[in-house]
């Protein structure tokens, strides 16, 4: 028992231990082997993460690329080799003017020198009802265009009116990125909500706006950071620093000199493209020329991750034993074999006509059905029933889904089975299809956005939090004494390791998730309270202190234990609705309840047994009436009845 209480008390302490460093350090930054760094510094109290309600943070809006480029191309205007000299006789018969008036010019020379230029194409495109950008190529008759999305009827209609002002083009080519449909934005908005909220704990906004727009608001991402690097010959010292620093365009910015030739301006706020172009031009009038120059803020790494394209693979998975009727028995290792969401032309759902269940139907390219039907070839059951092998299927390092293969497939088409509903299926094949992030995105808009509730608004919520706690440890202690006072250093010690994990994971909080970690602090003094009254019923019926403490905690953890499960059951399937409804305010309340439940469980059977375990070893076991707030009979003498 004693060895049991020792190392229980070292793993308390422990614990209580990296809880307090986590909170005390504003910054950490910790290299773990094998796991990466651990960064973690936030400007919210004791280093956490407030959400965009508490906080605010950085607000993006990103639009669908659509367009048509144009590449036409006409004869070269340049008089032949063999043309004759300009004081050639005409022919015979010919006079010098015999050409008519009303003569049609040859095709792609309606300029008085024969030549089509940009401006004479611009105008004829003007004249179509097309607004398109035209880019010569030097002095060559080869053009690019690139404007708005053409249909097919529009386009033959751009083509018809060139070719009646300059007649047929040597080349009219086309690449169309259409207008997105609606599958496909939605494949982007998945792909954008995993990617800046990869565990469920960012909190950010994710929603379409429109047919072609994804607006992001991440919270706590503010300011802008621009590294100016300067020429040789620019004036970059101290004094002109001070003479920056006092310029109205860098009012409340912080400006310094890292290093040689460098400025660095660091501004409070998110800046957009134009203002960071109007401060680099102030910044070349005032000290000199611009070599080059970086910006970052804290929404760099949400637009990095956003801006590049998902990665959806398909693995081969070697399972620990055969799949037949069995499926992937773990563990399991899995093999690249190169082939990805670039080798995949389509995914739709469907039914199979067979069974009537809802399927996922998969065309590769040439490519990939190589590839494929190499692999199917090799690990499917129907030839190689013994096979432990599997095809995963995986997004962004997140496992979609590992089918088992049923036959060899030689022609790059598949079907995926696993009795689906409609809308699984349907969410699978976007998934696999928004792997290949068809929908090319611009960011159009970057700003910031204020607290929805303000400073004020969070730090009555965090007063009326601790008058709350005050209160219960007031009431805990003057009723419960010596056990009240184990109970209220169990409740710190709570309220520690909760904020820890907090900050640790770390978990965006916001308002939702305070009210959660509220409801968690009466979930955890009700746990003591239940062990406190089992243990004042034992020293009542004339059990000593140290058995009262020992038959009080064993009698009170059915209670406990059923209790806190069933709060667990409940935050599970307010996560599982929230995270399919889109209940943000659900799935925060929801998660830090889980994690409070779960570490009240930790403080009210492990630290306040040990606190009691441990007064009762510095000698208060003889004084029960300290551990009760009831009157003690006096025990009766053997024999007496």
């Amino acid at each position: 028992m004693r060895r049991r209480t020792i190392f229980l008390t070292v793993f308390i302490v422990a614990v209580l231990a990296v809880s307090v460093t986590a909170l005390a350090l504003p910054e950490i930054r910790i290299g773990i082997p094998g796991l990466g760094r651990l960064e973690r510094a936030e400007t919210g109290p004791l280093g956490l993460k407030l959400g965009l309600d508490l906080q605010g943070g950085a607000h993006l809006v990103y639009q669908a690329q659509t367009g048509t480029v144009l590449s036409i191309s006409y004869p070269d205007a340049a008089a032949p080799d063999d043309a004759a000299p300009d004081d050639a006789a005409p022919s015979d018969g010919e006079p010098d003017d015999a050409e008519p008036d009303d003569a049609e010019p040859d095709a792609g020379e309606p300029d008085d020198d024969g030549g089509v230029d940009a401006d004479g194409l611009r105008a004829a495109l003007n004249d179509a009802g097309y607004d398109g950008q035209v880019a010569q190529d030097g002095e060559a008759p080869v053009f690019t265009v690139t404007g708005a999305y053409l249909s097919p009827e529009r386009r033959d209609a751009v083509r018809a009116a060139l070719v009646d002002a300059f007649g047929e083009p040597l080349s009219f080519a086309h690449s169309d990125q259409p207008p997105p449909t609606s599958d496909q934005m939605d494949g982007v908005l998945n792909i954008i909500s995993r990617r800046v909220n990869l565990y469920g704990t960012e909190e950010p906004i994710v929603q379409r706006f429109g047919a072609d727009r994804i607006i992001v608001q991440l919270p706590g991402r503010g300011g802008t950071v621009l590294t100016a690097h300067f020429d040789d010959d620019a004036d970059v010292a101290p004094e002109t620093l001070q003479t920056v620093a006092v310029h109205p365009d860098f009012a409340g910015y912080e400006i310094t000199m890292p290093g040689d030739r460098q400025v660095r301006i660091a501004a409070p706020e998110t800046l957009d493209n134009a203002q960071r172009d109007a401060l680099l031009e102030t910044l070349s009038d005032e000290i000199g020329g611009i070599s080059s120059y970086q910006t970052s803020s804290g929404s760099e790494d949400a637009k990095r991750l956003i801006g590049e394209t998902a990665q959806l693979e398909f693995l081969r998975r070697q399972c620990g034993g055969p799949v037949a009727g069995a499926g992937c028995v773990p563990p399991f290792s899995d093999t690249d074999i190169g082939l990805t969401g670039d080798d995949l032309d389509e995914a739709y759902a469907s039914t199979d006509q067979a069974t009537g269940e809802w399927v996922v139907n998969i065309e590769f390219n040439d490519r990939g059905a190589g590839i494929f039907s190499q692999m199917t070839g090799e690990i499917n059951i129907r030839t190689n029933p013994d096979s432990t092998e599997v095809i995963a299927v995986v997004l962004d390092g997140q496992p979609l889904i590992a089918p088992v293969s049923l036959a060899h497939i030689r022609d790059g088409r598949s079907q995926i089975s696993g009795n689906f509903d409609r809308e699984e299926a349907r969410t699978l094949a976007i998934q696999l299809k928004s792997g290949r992030l068809p929908v090319p995105l611009e960011l159009i808009q970057e700003s910031e956005v204020d607290s929805l509730l303000g400073a004020e608004s969070l730090e009555r919520s965090l007063m009326a939090g601790l008058v709350g706690l005050g209160l219960v440890l007031i009431f805990v202690i003057a009723y419960y004494r010596a056990a009240g006072l184990v109970a209220a250093v169990a409740l710190l010690c709570y309220a520690v390791v909760t904020l820890a994990i907090f900050k640790l994971v770390p978990i965006t909080l916001t308002l939702p998730h305070i009210g959660g970690f509220i409801l968690s602090i009466g979930l955890a003094v009700d746990a003591n309270i239940l062990i406190f009254e089992r243990i004042k019923e034992e020293i009542r019926l004339g059990r000593s202190l140290a058995s009262a403490m020992e038959v009080g905690f064993n009698r009170a953890w059915p209670a406990i234990r059923d209790g806190n499960v069933s709060t667990l059951i409940t935050c599970v399937v307010l996560l599982w609705f929230g995270s399919r409804l889109g209940g943000g305010l659900v799935n925060g309340f929801a998660l830090t309840l889980l994690v409070g439940v779960l570490v009240s469980m930790f403080t009210a059977v492990l630290v306040s047994r040990n606190l009691l375990q441990a007064l009762h070893a510095l000698g208060l076991g003889r004084m029960a009436a300290l551990f009760t707030p009831e009157k003690i009979p006096p025990r009766r003498a053997a024999g007496q009845r």
